[in-house]
């Protein structure tokens, strides 16, 4: 991120955030703010090679990292980890950067976040693009992680959430900070259906951890930089904080934040691009369709990368490029 400079903001919940920005750029409707809100485990540095492609681009960009990771706080209190009120922190950034047209732009965790900000402050975004996950649409029915996970293995052959058991057990920080080394295999070993033996098996990513199983890693992963930035992070402040998303739906924080979005505002009006990858065997394609039926997301681009989970990783010009093409198509020739 050196290209950036790095700021930091304390919001209205007097939170500190840490994020990046362009040193020149424009917030405009013909060429919006870009707001990059990364996922689960990572920090502002995932978009690095995503952003590195598009920095010649007029549009102002703007990076943070997410309450509970790299420069930002870290609060032990899992019902600061909201949707609603992280998206009000995420508004305080785009206000202090003075940011008034932006695209919202979310890969897997920050996909959701990236959803419910739109759905809060829609008045505030041009667009939305969304990496591996699909639009969540809010329920109003409490999250029972058995129940999601009997449905998903009776729709798709396997209970899609079960890593979610280990991630929410509260001996999982301990063994995972513990286990490091062994984490970063768990997220990007290049074995088939590694993903899915991992983490739609119950009890199988506990069980890596604990023992001496060795995998290749995917290229990626292989290169200097990923690998240390993710050492450096946790080594230093552990991995509780990364698994609060998880416990805030679990606990059903996240489904009363939910009730807080009056039915009439759940359609996403704007711009979408809907970035599908492959080979990733959690977030599936198939779950954008209830959002398609329902008529929550007209104006929907999809496309097709042939990626896993962690795409501005693996396929970081690919996505690029399709980010290039929305940016471009959709706005600046307004």
């Amino acid at each position: 991120m050196e290209s950036l400079q790095s700021k930091t903001v304390v919001t209205r919940r007097s939170l500190q955030y840490r994020y990046f920005v362009s040193h020149s750029g424009e917030s405009t409707k013909q060429h919006p703010a870009l707001f990059f809100i990364h996922g689960f485990p990572d920090s502002a540095h995932l978009w690095v090679e995503v952003i590195a492609k598009l920095c010649d681009l007029p549009n102002q960009l703007i990076i943070p990292d997410c309450l509970g990771y790299g420069g930002t706080d870290k609060p032990k209190d899992t019902t600061l980890y909201a949707y609603k009120d992280q998206a009000a922190d995420l508004v305080d950034i785009l206000e202090n950067e003075n940011a008034k047209f932006t695209i919202i732009i979310g890969h897997d965790w920050g996909s959701a976040l990236s959803q419910r900000t739109y759905l809060h402050y829609h008045e505030l975004f041009s667009g939305v693009v969304l990496l591996n996950t699909a639009y969540m649409v809010p329920s109003d029915q409490p999250f029972e992680l058995a129940a999601v996970n009997e449905l998903s293995e009776k729709a798709w052959g396997y209970p899609q959430f079960s890593y979610w058991e280990f991630f929410t057990a509260d001996d999982a920080p301990e063994i995972i900070d513990r286990n490091l080394e062994r984490m970063w295999q768990v997220l990007h070993g290049d074995m088939e259906d590694w993903m899915k033996k991992l983490f739609c098996v119950p009890g199988a990513m506990r069980k890596f951890l604990l023992g001496n199983e060795e995998v290749p890693l995917k290229a990626y992963a292989s290169r200097s930089g990923w690998k240390e930035e993710f050492m450096q992070q946790f080594k230093t402040d552990g991995f509780a904080s990364a698994l609060q998303m998880y416990k805030a739906t679990a606990l059903n924080i996240q489904s009363k934040s939910d009730l807080t979005i009056p039915r009439k505002r759940l359609v996403i009006k704007v711009p979408t691009l809907f970035i599908i990858c492959t080979k990733d065997t959690v977030c599936l394609p198939q779950m954008m369709v209830p959002a398609k039926e329902n008529g929550l997301v007209p104006d929907l681009k999809e496309v097709v990368i042939e990626s896993a989970h962690w795409s501005p990783m693996e396929k970081p010009a690919e996505i690029a490029a399709h980010i290039r093409d929305f940016v471009i198509s959709r706005f600046s020739s307004q």
